[in-house]
């Protein structure tokens, strides 16, 4: 996987605030080239009436899972009643927020939607064959306080080697992030897979895990009880 260029989320405005301009820029110029090269992919890989989807993993390993995903989005977005591309993927596509200094027509891949369409179906599915934790296995509901809890990490927040549902799981320990009315943002804690610590912004996160979808590993590790999200506190029982 190539050491792509990260897709900047903040606003023209916001970089400049931020003295991330360059960042911003950067990330720009990787994200005309992204939808260039899923223009040429499909070009090449259409032949005999047919478009060879191996293509897919090579644009993503290139440019990485958050630029290709925007791009795509962002073309479907900007073609909401084009009936080549199919229901779930235009819903797919509708449901984009971005900044405005973020979505610019020199990011509109210019391929034939009908073969498009069946490049983001690929893309789509090399996504979600991830499996990754969303917003469906977090408790749905806001201004909650995450010291102590179970946290799960955006996927937009890890590198794509990370992108993993272990790597996901963070339990916070501290930080001014961890209250939904504190000034400070930060949320200390640890990866639930290894151990290492370290620290996020609270935005960088899903929501708190619900109690339900915690997997076996991490209750082990944590010595969490079956019937209770909250640490056994009697000393030392490991859970079979």
């Amino acid at each position: 996987m190539s050491d792509y260029v990260m897709l900047y989320n903040y606003s023209l405005n916001d970089a400049r605030h931020l003295g991330e301009v360059d960042k911003w820029r950067e990330s720009h110029w990787a994200n005309i080239n992204c939808a260039r090269a899923i223009e040429k992919a499909i070009t090449e890989n259409f032949k005999d009436n047919t478009l060879n989807t191996d293509c897919v993993k090579s644009i993503i390993d290139e440019y990485g899972f958050d630029r290709v995903n925007f791009i795509l989005r962002y073309t479907l977005k900007k073609s909401p009643d084009d009936l080549r591309y199919s229901e779930a993927n235009r819903k797919w596509g509708a449901s984009l927020y971005s900044p405005s200094s973020n979505m610019r027509q020199e990011y509109y891949v210019n391929s034939h939607p009908a073969l498009l369409n069946g490049f983001i179906n690929e893309a789509r599915k090399v996504w979600n064959d991830l499996h990754l934790w969303d917003s469906s296995h977090c408790i749905d509901e806001t201004g909650l306080d995450y010291e102590g809890r179970i946290l799960v990490i955006s996927p937009s927040s890890l590198k794509d080697k990370y992108k993993t549902p272990e790597d996901q799981l963070f339990k916070a320990t501290g930080g001014f992030g961890c209250s939904p009315t504190a000034i400070g943002r930060t949320v200390y804690g640890f990866f639930i897979k290894d151990n290492e610590e370290a620290c996020f912004g609270r935005s960088d996160f899903i929501g708190v895990m619900k109690d339900e979808f915690i997997p076996n590993w991490a209750k082990e590790k944590l010595n969490i009880s079956e019937d209770s999200a909250e640490p056994v506190e009697d000393g030392g029982m490991s859970m079979s």
